[in-house]
């Protein structure tokens, strides 16, 4: 009897962990790789492609760290201020991100991180403009901006929403604001993205 009522506990036990075990499993336990598609916002709109590797901290699935990737361009806004790009690379070499609900299917999450931008700048001019020449003779003008490449370091903000439909797969919507932290006129100051894809779990 003794013996008949031990084994009777152990397969309670094991029935009362097996739920837990098999929602651990739903989703990602290692990392996750997201692949997107969206728009850049300033100057102007561009098509975007993006991708980010979450590499998850804890247990929970709450934290994660790594790298993330942006690809702007067939861009045309932004001659007047030199600011037309044929192509901008946007790197946070880490991106911190923290999910607000866990291991909910839907989770929500903040992301913070920081890196570097590589910009392809034409050649370029502006419209015409006013000006006044030394001897005070008012006449009009365009002004004229090189081609060149920019490098330069940026700092990223912002959020998503994870939505999971079978396990270790889920739509996710993005959007990003990024913070130029060089010298450079002719990349705005701050520019957004917004962006939606598919999220792959290991």
């Amino acid at each position: 009897m003794p013996r008949l009522a031990s084994r009777a506990a152990a397969l309670l036990l094991l029935a009362s962990l097996w739920p837990s075990a098999a929602r651990a499993d739903e989703f990602p336990s290692v990392a996750s790789d997201g692949l997107f598609v969206g728009a850049r916002l300033e100057p102007g709109g561009a098509l975007l492609l993006g991708y980010d590797l979450d590499i998850y901290l804890t247990g929970d699935r709450i934290v994660s760290l790594g790298p993330a990737a942006s690809f702007a361009f067939l861009g045309e806004d932004g001659a007047d201020q030199g600011r037309r790009q044929d192509w901008l690379l946007t790197v946070d070499f880490l991106r911190l991100k923290v999910s607000i609900l866990g291991e909910s299917r839907v989770r929500p999450y903040l992301a913070v991180g920081g890196g570097m931008t590589y910009a392809s700048l034409p050649e370029q001019t502006s419209g015409p403009i006013d000006v006044v020449l030394e001897d005070g003779t008012a006449t009009t003008a365009e002004r004229r901006y090189r081609a060149t490449e920019d490098f330069g370091g940026q700092i990223s903000l912002g959020a998503g929403l994870d939505v999971y439909l079978i396990e270790n797969l889920a739509v996710c919507f993005a959007i990003t604001g990024h913070l130029r932290l060089h010298e450079q006129e002719r990349l705005p100051l701050f520019w957004s993205e917004i962006m939606a894809g598919l999220r792959f779990g290991l």
